[in-house]
């Protein structure tokens, strides 16, 4: 027993330093090219840099179509996950307490929770093709991009979430004479903040790191581009400045990688509850 317990330790514990190295790998050969000048990175590309070179960095932040680009990152990614907050947590309640008695609330939900197997490049020509007879091929049209594709996955989480809490609190402030809304927002919504700090910082990540949607909808001008867009912009047609592209890359990866870090327990705790009790 010892010798397999020993095995099996010793397996577990290669598997967890090759997932470490497959994950920080990338990220410091990303912080490191930025520290580095182009000669010094096409010479030595996995050493570290010999003297922190930070002409990239300057260069990127005084680059106004940084601070834009920034700019727009920021404004579709808060507006965005702000309409999730407002928007799925209602509909979700209302699913989570009606889709037992009513075939139509269980029909919604079924159909909801099955665009989540429906691949995005099924729907991207057919999506395309309306945003653009629509003329929102701007952030507002990302925004609602953004929004009708998290639906299905948060609404899952949260009416998986939802239907582990006993309805004994509700009931009770009904009897004392609440109404909905008063007992939606200061029962129910608070009891969710697990399951709603996960799909918000899901979905913050996925947005603020997504390049095939802003590719596909904010390519019409420079003026509505993404950071993801925004590091293209350095390659020219004849030569590309990567240490200035891993320079942008790392600077758009820092508050997201903070936020993930700081919330990282919220989203396994949310995550379990929310796909497994449900």
């Amino acid at each position: 027993m010892r010798s397999k317990l020993k095995l099996s330790e010793v397996i577990r514990y290669t598997l967890l330093v090759l997932g470490t190295v497959t994950v920080f790998f990338p990220l410091y050969l990303t912080v490191a090219s930025s520290f580095k000048t182009s000669s010094e990175m096409f010479s030595d590309f996995f050493g570290l840099p010999v003297a922190l070179n930070w002409s990239n960095y300057s260069s990127v932040l005084q680059a106004p179509d940084y601070l834009m680009a920034f700019s727009n990152s920021v404004i579709i990614t808060g507006v965005s996950i702000g309409f999730m907050m407002l928007l799925l947590p209602m509909s979700s309640y209302a699913i989570a307490r009606r889709m037992k008695h009513s075939k139509i609330y269980n029909i919604l939900y079924f159909f909801i929770v099955a665009g989540i197997f429906v691949p995005f490049q099924v729907k991207m020509l057919p999506m395309v093709k309306l945003m653009s007879a629509m003329g929102i091929m701007n952030q507002f049209g990302a925004i609602l991009i953004y929004l009708a594709t998290s639906t299905c996955e948060g609404v899952f989480l949260m009416v998986g979430y939802l239907q582990a809490i006993p309805t004994d609190l509700e009931e009770a402030a009904y009897i004392d004479g609440a109404s909905t809304n008063k007992m939606f927002y200061q029962i129910i919504r608070p009891m969710m903040a697990p399951i709603i700090s996960t799909v918000v910082i899901k979905n913050s990540l996925w947005v603020w790191n997504d390049y095939f949607m802003p590719s596909l909808v904010l390519n019409q001008s420079k003026a509505v581009q993404t950071l993801t867009l925004y590091q293209y912009s350095f390659k020219l047609e004849n030569s590309t400045n990567y240490t200035i592209i891993f320079a942008v890359v790392a600077l758009s990866i820092l508050p997201i990688t903070i936020s993930y870090l700081i919330f990282q327990k919220k989203i396994v705790s949310g995550l379990m509850d929310g796909a497994i009790k449900g």
